[in-house]
């Protein structure tokens, strides 16, 4: 491809994967029509950012002015043949399958979830379609990492330990020995305690602000933890810190992280402080979870799993004091832009 069109369009588009970022979109592209939403999905890109290159595409021709998004003459000659998909058609290029036995209970799942609590923006919160929860579940079990064992929700805005106690009541699956949920909204708290003991399973759940170190209780004593933290990398490390915590001494514990695509930079960083924490990523799941409401995020968000090493360093240990959600950040950028801002 022609790389000084498709630098002038990155740099147009803002676009901090650069190049590579717009040869991905064409690439795509050439396979035929691709809405917004699912050229963010393929590509990794946040809804905006596709939207802002298919523009500066547009506005060079290389796209016509037709919807959904699709190569002009000149654009099929800049983006070449169209590529062979090596994406498996049955899992939609996950590379996990929700089993049958677990989609069978989505009616029951989502009849004992009526009434969940509202999303709250402010908290980053955006809930997860009852599939999810069950291919989380399934994945879970899979893993090894819910019968018998310890587990730790942290953050539980999208109900998974109803779906827990729901999944291991219909299907038989020995329960997990200890399930805890600790969240900072008292609606979540009081709401997953109560479905899940109403689906069978006793579950502590506790309100704390995880910008406070876990209560004694929770430290040391888990073989599993969950987490789908604030979308910053602030929130992805707190969380994580957290749940390093609340793991039992000793290498094997296991992890999952729940965490949407982000420019090569930040996820390098993510990455980085996975593996200083002492994880190994033992899988990574490419669009695993999907959410009802994240229009940036195009629904979607990766699953990483990982594994505890022989010594798990958490880099936050105290009181986190400093900017975390989305809308914090946000904020401190517009203070920091104006004159005399910080």
């Amino acid at each position: 491809m022609a790389r000084d069109v498709l630098s002038d369009v990155a740099v147009a588009a803002g676009l901090q994967e650069g190049p590579r970022g717009v040869e991905e979109v064409l690439r795509h592209l050439a396979g035929g029509p691709t809405a917004t939403r699912q050229l963010s999905r393929l590509t990794g890109l946040p809804v905006p950012v596709v939207a802002a290159v298919c523009g500066e595409l547009r506005r060079l021709g290389l796209l016509t002015r037709e919807r959904p998004s699709r190569l002009s003459e000149t654009g099929r000659e800049l983006a070449g043949p169209p590529h062979s998909s090596v994406a498996c058609p049955a899992c939609t290029g996950r590379g996990t399958v929700l089993p049958a036995e677990y989609g069978a209970l989505a009616d029951r799942l989502a009849a004992l979830l009526a009434g969940t609590p509202p999303a709250d923006r402010t908290l980053d919160q955006a809930h997860c379609t009852v599939e999810t929860k069950l291919r989380r579940v399934a994945h879970l079990h899979a893993a090894g990492a819910l019968s018998g064992k310890a587990v730790l929700l942290v953050g539980d805005d999208d109900q998974l330990a109803p779906a827990i106690a729901l999944a291991g009541q219909a299907l038989g699956t020995p329960p997990p020995a200890r399930l805890a949920v600790v969240d900072v909204d008292p609606a979540v708290v009081a709401f997953s305690g109560d479905a899940a003991r109403r689906a069978g399973l006793a579950v502590e759940a506790v309100l704390h602000d995880l910008r406070r170190p876990l209560p004694a209780g929770l430290l040391a004593g888990f073989d599993t933890v969950f987490t789908d933290p604030p979308y910053t990398l602030a929130g992805a490390e707190l969380f994580l810190s957290r749940g390093a915590a609340a793991l039992a001494p000793g290498p094997g514990r296991q992890a999952f992280l729940c965490f949407g695509p982000k420019p090569p930079d930040e996820a390098a960083r993510l990455q980085g402080a996975i593996a200083d924490m002492g994880f190994a990523v033992h899988d990574m799941v490419r669009n695993f979870n999907e959410y009802t409401g994240a229009g940036v995020l195009a629904g979607a968000s990766h699953l990483y799993h990982l594994v505890a090493g022989g010594r798990l360093t958490p880099p936050i240990t105290g009181r986190y004091q400093a900017a975390l959600y989305t809308g914090d950040l946000r904020s401190r950028r517009r203070r920091s832009a104006r004159p005399g801002g910080e």
